[in-house]
């Protein structure tokens, strides 16, 4: 089973997510605060985080450089901000891929998967 942890504070689409993924053997976790997020890392190993930019009491791209820093794990951005800048940013800090919203989640599985296979082979 793929563990995925996932940083979203909108419940309804983590709830959508997670749903959807489990049919593909894919179990998520949310978590809405940043903070709570950071330090599960610490106690369990997850494969992948899926990490949206806006959330409550620290900025997605500082979760993105923190996890960067103390983690070897691939990070997928799920933001609604389609600012250029945001996205270039993220990527130079260490994300893996950036996935604009809204999507398909049949993309955001395809895509798991991928960068998943990529990064066990390496």
């Amino acid at each position: 089973m793929i563990e995925i942890a996932m940083l979203e504070d909108d419940v309804e689409l983590a709830d959508v997510l997670t749903q959807y993924l489990k049919q593909f053997n894919i179990n998520v976790t949310n978590y809405e605060e940043p903070f709570m997020a950071l330090s599960s890392l610490k106690l369990k190993k997850y494969d992948l985080i899926i990490l949206d930019l806006t959330l409550p009491g620290m900025d997605g791209l500082d979760v993105c450089k923190a996890i960067v820093k103390d983690f070897d794990i691939p990070i997928i951005i799920s933001s609604a901000r389609s600012d250029i800048a945001d996205k270039v940013t993220a990527l130079q800090l260490g994300a893996d891929d950036y996935l604009p919203k809204p999507y398909d989640p049949r993309e955001l599985e395809v895509r798991i998967k991928t960068i998943l296979r990529r990064f066990n082979h390496s």
